[in-house]
């Protein structure tokens, strides 16, 4: 894998001259590869805050796993609690 490049522009020719490898003390610009450029938008992307209609899914996701399981085995309880009497009536 290819190090990043710190580029800079000579003036007097308006050609790009490389400096070396990319360190923080560099003033020019950073040359790198194309896949180092996706690379670091993806994990950009992967911790960027997700917009408004991704977080209430999320969130009704969740709250449906963990709510609406509870909700039907309540209702099961009430429904097989009202076949169990005690005596019959007749």
């Amino acid at each position: 894998m290819a190090l990043p490049l710190c580029v800079y522009v000579d003036q007097a020719t308006n050609a790009l001259v490389a400096a070396g490898e990319f360190t923080g003390e560099c003033t020019g610009y950073v040359l790198i590869t194309p896949a180092e450029w996706a690379g670091s938008i993806t994990i950009a992307e992967l911790f960027a805050m997700p917009d408004g209609v991704q977080l209430a899914a999320a969130f009704a996701t969740f709250f449906g796993l963990v709510f609406g399981p509870a909700a039907i085995a309540h209702l099961v309880g009430r429904v097989s609690g009202f076949f169990d009497h005690d005596k019959e009536e007749l």
